[in-house]
């Protein structure tokens, strides 16, 4: 039987001695030349008796003869006079020194100084010539943060890179960081400034290191950059947004180049307030931001809107862009691999050594992207995009004149009325704002037509989402006419579709009624509203009014969802739809190019589109939605089954929503999808009556009918069971039937109103005249 250990008497006390070396760093160096150097190894000697001796004093000698005399091939007998004219008239164990390190108990034996860096930087010859050796030498370098700037450190200390090294990192040493931080597990709990100061002990005890295991604060910045002389180099690679901010502006009052290296796409910051007193920290990044309240800040999701425009959201690179949709939900913080923080130190020592003997003396931003540098070609793209010719109208109209009711004589409308009709028409909702209506005016006739080219985008197939735009416009019209003493008669042009859609002419003599009235009268005002809102319980009366109104439509019916776990229910459905969508290439592809538009600049030159600035979205949901553009991002967020926090927007919105609306006619068709659109524009703007805000959540829908009844939908069968299942959960929570027209899926609820709303094409790009 083998003896028990006594852990718990042993353990404690050693782990009480290993605790006692945790602050050590400097080594102590001995020199057996001198007699109280003598007394004092004897004393270490025979008081800690598990020391480890190293003495490999000898092969250092020879690599110094051979340093000295490189031009000469010496024999050995030469080598071994060289190395009696080297020790003189000492012994082998005064010659040199010995170096002590008190946290591993190990005693080495090397050269002196003076000798120890000519061979140690023998092999730096001429990449680094004598003198820049010598002038780097007299160097001081400071570098804040220890994960990427132990990699930095070390490669600085290996290439002897400088003369006194400062570096600073409050927090001590995680097993997570040991993906990426080059020591051993029994440097758990170190201070990170300790390990890496110890390691350059290790390879060289001569060089100076200073440590700052405080990390940098407001009290000890101004020490760091200039204690003991003033820093030549300012490396940045600490976390703390705060500290990057307030160490710049004071290495620019002060005349200190900065150097800042990012593990992702080795993205590489140079600012030489040296040369360049009046450049703006951080090439100007942070210029509008308030400092002093980021440090108030507590959660990520508050400091985003700072630190986003720092490291850039466009510039991340696709599997990094993944990483941030995914912090906090299957990650815990940003990701770093041993790969980016070894090649980024690396990168950075060579920039630090061209900075400090002015090899380089620029500033800006920087890529060293191995995966651009290095990688397969790109695959050809596949995706399907419609290339449809703008409808030549005149030559359609004569070519069809069989179609359209004979030439009216005497209910021509006057220019501004026309003009009044088309302008709230086009004020009507449609999907991804396409504006899918081109209006043409003959012959005392207004043609409708679906403009193709705008139309039949991915979440628009076989145009039905275009329909139910047509027919809120169509409705807009009526109304419109209607406070103008205009009666619109109105007739499909099925035989036409999708082409052609409808005509319409106007009699003179109408009285409006109130309800026309009132409904017109907010036209202007309706918009979508996607802020999060206000959870009320629904006014039954109001909520049955709309029903009501819905109603009048031929057959259309309205069905309300306003149990909380229902809602649940279906911001879960919602949420998992806009993450399909972004799944597969073609409709990730109209998303990014058809739907949104990313700048203001962008908005108003197209006329139509989304405008990111308009979705009511936090900054933080604005980011996610603006790498969600990156479509190798998200292929990757596909591969590992990501983008759960992509669903989270949607089911804060269900949440706090008043009650999901569907609106329905009994039978798939385009003309019940045209019905449906004068259903939704009723609704809209009674709606609005009450006060309620109204945001369409049709991409379910969409993705329903493409699966029931679109036959050639392009889906996978993994996506379409997955669609098949959410359809079956959807349509436990509706009464559907077989075949039945799911024309509007929508969320009301009371919000404060939208700043910003979007825009709409001028007339003359919608509405043509012409007699044929």
């Amino acid at each position: 039987m083998q003896p028990k250990v006594h852990l718990t008497s042993i353990l404690p006390k050693l782990t009480d001695n290993t605790n006692q070396l945790k602050k050590l760093y400097k080594p102590i160096i001995y020199n057996l030349s001198d007699p109280n150097d003598v007394r004092e190894v004897n004393i270490l000697l025979e008081t800690i008796n598990h020391i480890q001796v190293f003495d490999e004093i000898e092969s250092q000698v020879k690599e110094l003869i051979k340093c000295l005399h490189p031009s000469v091939i010496l024999s050995e007998t030469e080598i071994t006079e060289k190395i009696s004219e080297q020790l003189g008239n000492k012994t082998w164990e005064e010659y040199g020194v010995w170096v002590y390190y008190p946290w591993s108990c190990k005693l080495v034996h090397i050269l002196e100084e003076h000798n120890f860096i000519i061979v140690r930087t023998n092999r730096n010859k001429h990449k680094i010539t004598e003198a820049e050796q010598a002038c780097l030498s007299k160097k001081k370098i400071g570098v804040m943060g220890l994960s990427v700037g132990q990699s930095v450190s070390l490669t600085l200390a290996m290439e002897r890179g400088f003369g006194e090294l400062r570096i600073a990192d409050f927090d001590e040493l995680d097993l997570s960081n040991l993906n990426r931080i080059r020591t051993g597990v029994h440097h758990l709990k170190l201070s990170k400034t300790v390990i890496v100061a110890r390691e350059i002990a290790e390879m060289d005890p001569f060089l100076k290191v200073v440590c700052f295991n405080e990390g940098i604060t407001e009290s000890n910045l101004v020490g760091f950059l200039t204690e003991n002389g003033t820093l030549d180099l300012l490396i940045d690679e600490c976390d703390s947004f705060d500290v990057k901010i307030s160490a710049r502006e004071k290495a620019k009052e002060l005349g200190i180049p900065v150097l800042m290296e990012g593990s992702d796409r080795c993205t590489i910051d140079i600012e030489r307030f040296d040369l360049e007193p009046n450049r703006p920290v951080l090439h100007g990044f942070v210029k509008d931001l308030n400092m002093s309240t980021f440090k108030t800040l507590k959660t990520l999701d508050e400091k985003l809107q700072y630190i986003a425009p720092v490291t850039g959201v466009e510039t991340l690179s696709p599997r990094m862009k993944a990483s941030a949709i995914e912090i906090m939900s299957s990650i815990s913080t940003w990701p770093q691999l041993a790969s980016a923080v070894t090649y980024g130190g690396g990168i950075t020592a060579d920039l630090s050594r061209k900075i400090l003997l002015n090899n380089l003396e620029f500033s800006g931003r920087f890529f060293v992207d191995i995966d651009e540098l290095i990688s397969n070609p790109n695959k050809e793209e596949t995706i399907k995009t419609l290339d449809v010719e703008p409808i030549d109208i005149k030559g359609y109209l004569k070519v069809n004149h069989a179609h359209f009711p004979p030439a009216l004589k005497e209910e021509s409308l006057a220019e501004e009325v026309l003009n009044n009709l088309i302008t709230a028409a086009n004020k009507a909702p449609s999907g991804g704002n396409n504006q899918p209506w081109l209006w043409h005016y003959s012959n005392n006739i207004l043609h409708l037509f679906l403009n193709k080219p705008v139309s039949g985008a991915y979440l628009d197939p076989e145009f039905i989402s275009s329909y139910i735009a047509l027919g809120a416009a169509i409705k807009n019209m009526e109304l419109a006419a209607a406070i103008n003493n205009l009666k619109m008669n109105w007739q499909f042009t099925p035989e036409l579709f999708p082409d052609h859609i409808a005509t319409f002419n106007f009699t003179k003599g109408h009285i409006p009624s109130e309800k026309e009235k009132s409904l017109a009268s907010k036209i202007s005002d309706r918009y979508t509203n996607r802020k999060i809102g206000i959870a009320n319980d629904p006014n039954p009366e109001e909520f049955k009014n709309l029903q009501s109104i819905v109603r009048e439509v031929e057959n259309a019916d309205l069905q309300w969802i306003t149990n909380q776990d229902q809602l649940q229910a279906l911001g879960e459905i919602a949420g998992e739809a806009d993450l399909l969508r972004m799944f597969i290439p073609e409709a990730h592809q109209d998303f990014i190019t058809k739907e949104m538009r990313w700048t203001v600049e962008e908005t108003q030159e197209t006329s139509d589109g989304i405008g990111i600035h308009s979705l009511d979205l936090g900054f933080n949901d604005q980011i996610g939605l603006r790498l969600m553009k990156d479509k190798k991002a998200v292929e990757f967020l596909k591969t590992i089954n990501g983008g759960a926090a992509f669903k989270k927007l949607a089911l804060k919105q269900f949440s706090h929503s008043t009650a999901i609306g569907l609106i329905t006619l009994p039978k798939v068709s385009s003309i019940n999808f045209i019905n449906g659109g004068l259903a939704v524009e009723n609704l809209w703007l009674k709606a609005i009556e009450y006060g309620y805000e109204i945001h369409p959540v049709n991409v379910p829908l969409i993705f329903f009918y493409k699966n029931n009844f679109q036959v050639d939908n392009g889906l996978s069968k993994e996506d379409s069971d997955k669609i098949s299942e959410m359809y079956q959960r959807f349509k436990n929570l509706f009464k559907i039937e077989n075949n039945m027209a799911e024309v509007f899926l929508f969320r009301i609820f009371k919000a404060e109103k939208s700043q910003v709303r979007t825009i709409r094409k001028p007339i003359n790009k919608t509405l043509s005249l012409g007699t044929e």
